[in-house]
């Protein structure tokens, strides 16, 4: 499952990585391609190490969830059948070993999709695709493990009175999307209430209509070439059902601004999160959302350079002591089908409204044109200098690859990426907040008696 504790480090990439330069200068093609049964594979050699990265994901959003919770309680269900299948066959003993030492599995519930990241050397990449087999494709549910999922997720749904910062991003997601797209906006773990009654009959139609082929995403970066790698994944996944095509649903943002409040009795501060919607990946004005990011962000950003609003959050502080912990965070633009750029602040409960007021001046100046020539180029090396980071691990672009697939995004290549934000310039910024910044959206969390929201 999501780590949800790592909510605000989602990666802010950009465009499809769509040739990955190999150490010898040459470089290696992305490949798409659809099996019999659907199933859409992405390969990409990686020749710099014998490491091999391979995502796997299901185009099953929130808006299908029927009872709510069941998508993140089947993920749960299947990371235990995963480890199960690690501890128990001895047919997948040398890559349990190989697994364990590098601590290489991660799990994740999107809005959008549900997905498993791994990394292997290319010696164990048959019996990873085996074992993806065994354990996320629609496998036989488990009473067990889906009583430990339950717990698991009723857990994570306490736990978040202790994330402030978590509990008032849920309540801005709330107030930003309207009312088709409500369950977007719940948290992935679902209400513990829901989550309980999950039955396995339940569970079992649900997977068997949706973790199929059709709804699935398989990419491999790895020393292999394309067609061994396709090879492999043909002979592990070629015969999995092709089951239901997900039913995607279009998300918007409400018409006018929106403020949604929440309340918690653990809480001693105030938290705020204040955003404006983004157009979708794969179009430019998510490229200069994402570089408006790096303008509002970091030690050279604007924010903690705004001497008035850091008086407003009593932090009369050395600028040295904020880089190291500041309660106050520009959140990364998320790929997402409902992507937003939004900053977060925590402040005394009756400095909300300044705040509020604050956070806003400081989104709105954005589209003033009011941006410097340095520091927007700045901004943009920091962006281009992100994205070619992902390359440097066979994992980071396989899930790289996986996650624009899941939303839908076509490869470009880095080079072309990195030119498409060298273009951009003060009057895209300006022509994306006359567009999108008219309405913003607002989720406070405030101390309270009572806990309720």
């Amino acid at each position: 499952m999501r780590d949800v504790a790592g909510l605000f480090y989602v990666l802010t990439l950009t465009a499809l990585v769509g040739a990955l330069t190999t150490a010898s200068g040459g470089a290696a093609p992305v490949t798409r391609t659809v099996l019999d049964n659907g199933l859409t594979v992405i390969t990409c050699p990686d020749y710099a190490s014998d490491v091999a990265g391979v995502f796997v994901g299901f185009r099953v959003g929130a808006g299908i969830e029927q009872p709510v919770g069941i998508r993140a309680l089947l993920h749960e269900h299947n990371r235990g059948r995963v480890e199960q299948l690690l501890t128990d066959d001895k047919s997948f003993t040398r890559l349990a070993s190989h697994i364990r030492d590098a601590g290489s599995v991660q799990w994740r519930v999107e809005w959008d999709y549900l997905a498993m990241q791994a990394t292997c050397t290319s010696a164990y990449l048959e019996e990873m695709f085996r074992l993806i087999r065994a354990g996320l494709f629609a496998p036989d549910i488990q009473s067990d493990l889906l009583e430990k999922g339950q717990q698991h997720l009723e857990d994570e749904y306490q736990n978040l009175a202790r994330r402030p910062a978590e509990a008032a991003y849920y309540l801005f997601r709330e107030a930003m999307l309207d009312e088709v797209a409500v369950a977007g906006a719940q948290p992935v773990f679902g209400k513990p209430e829901q989550v309980a009654q999950i039955t396995v009959q339940q569970a079992s139609d649900f997977a068997d209509k949706y973790l199929r082929a059709a709804d699935a995403v398989v990419v491999v970066v790895s020393p292999l070439s394309s067609e061994q790698a396709l090879q492999l994944v043909q002979d592990a996944l070629g015969t999995v059902k092709r089951g239901m095509s997900a039913f995607r649903q279009d998300r918007s943002c409400y018409p006018d601004s929106r403020v949604r409040v929440g309340g918690s009795p653990q809480a001693q501060l105030a938290t705020v999160v204040v955003g404006v919607g983004l157009p979708a990946p794969g179009q430019q004005g998510f490229r200069v959302g994402q570089l408006l990011y790096h303008i509002l962000s970091g030690p050279q950003g604007r924010l903690v350079r705004d001497r008035s609003l850091l008086h407003t959050l009593a932090l009369n502080l050395p600028f040295r002591l904020l880089a190291e912990h500041t309660p106050l965070t520009v959140l990364p633009v998320a790929m997402s089908s409902s992507p937003h750029l939004a900053i977060y602040a925590e402040c005394a409960p009756d400095a909300v409204g300044n705040v509020h007021e604050q956070l806003l001046r400081h989104i709105n100046s954005l589209g003033a044109g009011a941006i410097r020539p340095e520091e927007l180029q700045q901004a943009k090396q920091r962006l281009i200098n992100r994205r070619a980071r992902t390359m440097l691990s066979a994992g980071r672009l396989a899930a790289h690859l996986g996650r624009m697939q899941m939303l839908g995004v076509a490869p470009a290549s880095f080079a072309d990426g990195a030119a498409q934000i060298e273009q951009l310039t003060v009057e895209d910024i300006t022509a994306l907040a006359q567009t999108h910044f008219q309405n913003h959206y607002v989720g406070v969390r405030m101390p309270s008696s009572s806990g309720q929201d």
